[in-house]
């Protein structure tokens, strides 16, 4: 199940397929990086909705704030 982007707390890196946020979440394949549930209708990556490589940002508190607000509200 894809989580949230508003509320996840744990670590976010960004695909390098897409240029998108990811994280660390649970699969049938054991943990696994994927895209937000907010991305499912306007990422396009070939790996979605699991992520491709990953890199690791130093987010601080304004940076990942302003990249939660431009998701737009799907839910």
């Amino acid at each position: 199940m894809m989580k949230s982007i508003r509320g996840y707390e744990g670590e976010v890196r960004i695909c390098a397929s897409c240029g998108q946020p990811s994280y660390l979440g649970p699969t049938e394949c054991g943990s696994l990086w994927q895209h937000f549930s907010e991305q499912w209708d306007g990422v396009y990556c070939p790996r979605f909705p699991l992520a491709g490589q990953t890199f690791a940002i130093d987010w601080d508190a304004t940076s990942w704030s302003d990249v939660r607000r431009m998701y737009p509200d799907t839910h």
